[in-house]
């Protein structure tokens, strides 16, 4: 497989995403709207590339639900940084099976 592809170069961009999305969640903006965002991007990547790919659906949507879990104020500051941490750790997932399926790895 081509590392030029257009769906490799385009699962690329969903890494330096998730990254970004990282930076985001490491500075506190639990309040962004950018997480969400790419959350429905990778979950459109998931559904309509599943076959394509090594990402397996549930760790977007466990991820996608702590994102949402994320987005509720009465959380106190330990949950929401646990749940910050899992989310990240959950991103990194990500980013790992997308590198995988783009370059190979087993």
């Amino acid at each position: 497989m081509e590392i030029t592809s257009p769906f490799n170069l385009s699962t690329m961009l969903l890494v330096a995403f998730a990254c970004w999305v990282i930076y985001i969640r490491t500075k506190g903006h639990r309040d962004s709207n950018i997480p969400l965002f790419y959350y429905a991007v990778i979950v459109y990547y998931v559904v309509g590339y599943g076959e394509l790919t090594s990402l397996p659906p549930l760790l977007v949507y466990v991820s996608l639900a702590l994102a949402l879990l994320l987005r509720f104020e009465f959380m106190n500051a330990s949950f929401t940084k646990a749940v910050s941490l899992l989310e990240c750790c959950g991103l990194v997932g990500i980013a790992y099976f997308n590198l995988a399926t783009v370059f190979g790895w087993s």
